[in-house]
């Protein structure tokens, strides 16, 4: 099952890679995938967003 959604930039991937809450979100949402669970696939795509979000304030 493919997801959709916009891939990251280079810095931004770097960034996600090195994040543990990143990390596991997309896990979580790989796990919601694979269990057909699309309610949840879509939970954890708001989730990322709102947490991807945050990486790109500055202050």
């Amino acid at each position: 099952m493919a997801l959709s959604g916009s891939r990251p930039t280079s810095a931004a991937a770097s960034v996600m890679q090195e994040c543990r809450a990143c990390r596991d979100l997309e896990r979580g949402r790989m796990q919601a995938a694979a269990a057909r669970d699309l309610s949840k696939v879509t939970d954890f795509s708001v989730l990322i967003a709102r947490h991807r979000a945050r990486h790109r304030v500055t202050p």
